[in-house]
């Protein structure tokens, strides 16, 4: 009776999060991934512990499931994606990084070789950047100086993450697990949209020819 009774009260938590998270936060955070896409800027997504994960999975997302459907086996030049980039995902290029400039300064380090002006960064950060994410923030501000937009997943009280960006989607509730896995429910359903509204993006390009 004791796990059931935990399976309810979990569940019931993640019912609340679905009724009290912003949504117009939600459509704030969608409508500056489309505008990127429309833009042909990049998307660098960064995470770090179980959200490196999350950021992983959001890059991949954006550079395929957007765009191509499992059911597509052929390439198709006009049917492009996102460009994006996990800043986790090179491990060789991250820990040299940390290595010779410490974790604070990893981030930095590698959008300096990668972040353009009007390109995006995506983070997912459980409790927003505060605390022991200075990596984080120095991200942001570095995209900041260079003009870019700032998205981001956060949980708890949002943190640096709701402070500095341009959309932040907030899952509000004090509890690693509930953050962590809300977060990707909120990948998937802006994935989804994103993919429903570049559908309709591919269509009107092919009336136009």
């Amino acid at each position: 009776m004791e796990t059931q009774n935990f399976i309810l009260k979990y569940l019931d938590e993640t019912k609340t999060i679905c009724d009290s998270v912003a949504k117009s936060d939600i459509e704030n955070f969608i409508a500056i991934l489309f505008e990127a896409w429309k833009s042909n800027k990049k998307v660098l997504t960064i995470g770090n512990g179980g959200s490196s994960s999350t950021a992983s999975h959001f890059t991949g997302d954006l550079l395929k499931t957007v765009a191509n459907s499992s059911s597509d086996k052929e390439v198709i030049d006009s049917k492009k994606g996102f460009k994006s980039i996990c800043l986790s995902d090179n491990v060789a290029s991250l820990t040299a990084w940390i290595n010779d400039s410490g974790w604070d300064n990893a981030y930095e380090g590698l959008l300096n070789s990668l972040f353009e002006e009007g390109d995006v960064l995506l983070l997912i950060s459980v409790h927003g950047g505060s605390g022991w994410s200075g990596n984080m923030i120095k991200a942001m501000q570095y995209a900041k100086k260079r003009n870019g937009k700032i998205i981001g997943l956060a949980g708890f009280d949002g943190g640096k993450l709701k402070e500095m960006a341009d959309a932040c989607v907030v899952v509000p509730m004090d509890s690693t697990p509930h953050v962590e896995g809300f977060h990707v429910v909120l990948q998937h359903l802006i994935i989804d949209q994103l993919r429903s509204l570049i559908q309709e993006e591919f269509k009107k390009i092919g009336t136009q020819r």
